[in-house]
């Protein structure tokens, strides 16, 4: 019989030796309360103009530590699901938890359990050319976006990740995701990555594996790599993302791909543009559109934005928007 150790032993293992030499005063430092919202209005073909809350989020984080130990944590409930319910309609929209995550940071490296947390793949290989508000890079499943091209999550579940300590601005993190409990197997989904994060330069890959228990019919289990790299100049950035998706559960692979650029002119105002394609086994499934932005930065805190997504296989959008944060 194979012998293994199960993840969260492993886990509950790490933190402790992390804690073992704690012998000081409990510390915490004062809570961080964040907020931020996007909201305006949306227009989607052959759909009414409507206003439009597209992120209204608001939690709190900061830091625990004893000794050599030491926990960041972080809390994040997104309500903007709640705001857009149609009340006269028969659905269980409510407050949902998008963060609910805790770093445990070592001189070996960096744990991390998060029963909710946004995906890190997501951060790491998409921001390049996830420059939009409504026309975000991923597979909406989540939170809503108008752009269709790619399959990657922006959120990820009961993970358990590992980061390796910086070297020379360059990291890898491997993590493990329990998506399902009544099955045999206990992390559904596998995914490891290398990330370099310069000053100008960033350039980044990624391997995940779901597990064929996750559909009823699969055999082999579904793939999604990404690779990605980005460049900022004086004023521009410059940003490409390239994702494989094979074995797919619904017998359709795909590759999809999308450039991206923001131009600063200067006193807070900037324009962006991305051109996203992708290319499936299924020609019926194959689309590409561009997506055009202006955004004015009042404050570091206030931005007026306007943004059009076209796309040859779905439906088209405009958006107007403000964004607050503090």
């Amino acid at each position: 019989m194979q012998k293994y150790i199960k993840p969260s032993a492993l886990a509950l293992g790490i933190f402790m030796a992390s804690a073992a030499s704690a012998n000081d005063a409990l510390e915490f430092s004062k809570p961080d309360f964040h907020m931020f919202t996007s909201f305006g209005a949306l227009e989607v073909e052959n759909k009414d103009f409507d206003p439009e809350a597209f992120e209204l989020e608001a939690g709190v984080k900061g830091l625990v530590s004893y000794d050599s130990f030491k926990m960041k944590y972080e809390f994040t409930v997104d309500m903007a699901q709640a705001a857009n319910r149609d009340d006269s309609a028969a659905d269980d929209d409510e407050i949902r938890v998008k963060e609910a995550k805790a770093f445990f940071p070592t001189q070996y490296g960096t744990l991390l359990l998060a029963p909710r947390t946004t995906s890190g793949t997501y951060r790491n290989l998409y921001d390049n050319i996830n420059i939009f508000e409504y026309n975000e890079t991923h597979n909406g499943r989540e939170t809503s976006t108008g752009n269709p091209i790619f399959n990657q999550a922006d959120e990820g579940q009961d993970v358990i990740a590992y980061i390796t300590p910086r070297w020379h601005n360059t990291f890898i993190v491997a993590a493990i995701l329990a998506v399902q409990e009544d099955n045999d197997e206990d992390a559904e989904v596998k995914a490891i990555r290398l990330v370099h994060k310069g000053e100008k330069l960033n350039w980044g890959l990624s391997h995940i594996q779901v597990d064929a228990n996750m559909h009823p019919v699969a055999t082999d289990d579904y793939t999604r790599m990404a690779f990605t790299a980005g460049y900022k100049f004086d004023q521009l950035h410059l940003g490409a993302t390239y994702e494989i998706n094979e074995d797919t559960f619904n017998s359709n692979d795909f590759d999809s791909y999308g450039v991206a650029a923001r131009y600063s002119f200067g006193k807070g105002m900037s324009a962006a543009l991305g051109y996203y394609d992708k290319d499936a086994d299924i020609d019926a499934a194959d689309n590409s559109g561009v997506v055009f932005q202006v955004k004015k930065e009042l404050s570091p805190n206030i931005a007026l934005w306007a943004e059009t997504g076209q796309y040859d296989n779905s439906d088209d959008n405009i958006a107007l928007g403000v964004n607050l944060k503090f």
